[in-house]
């Protein structure tokens, strides 16, 4: 019986911020990055739903919210019930922490990544 590995929520949730990272059309590397993200994070390239996220970690929807309950409660994300649902945003401590982490991250969860994204290859804000 092929049983599929449990990856905990720290890999969703690398994976959750990153997507809302994404959204906002910026680059990591970029020098001025912590002074463009917050006027990125008022006016978003797109909107990010917290079924998009269900959607980027791949998970079910107890996890998701798990997710990004830790998220929001570092500080990293921000979620906004409106008429449209709910709104999830990266905040300027979330930038700067993938900024300060990505790299770490990638090398630490890549055994995770990769069976995570085995058969599809990763999404374009994960390469």
């Amino acid at each position: 019986m092929n049983v599929r590995p449990y990856r905990g929520f720290r890999v969703y949730s690398y994976i959750a911020l990153s997507r809302l990272f994404y959204a906002l059309n910026l680059d990591l590397e970029q020098e001025d990055l912590l002074d463009r993200a917050p006027e990125r994070i008022q006016a978003p390239h797109e909107r990010i739903s917290k079924g998009e996220i269900l959607h980027a970690v791949r998970s079910n929807s107890y996890m998701t919210d798990k997710v990004l309950r830790y998220l929001v409660a570092q500080g990293h994300a921000t979620i906004v019930k409106d008429a449209q649902g709910y709104d999830v945003r990266i905040t300027v401590s979330g930038v700067e922490h993938l900024r300060r982490f990505h790299a770490l991250y990638q090398s630490m969860y890549s055994e995770e990544l990769n069976g995570h994204y085995r058969y599809a290859g990763p999404p374009p804000w994960l390469r």
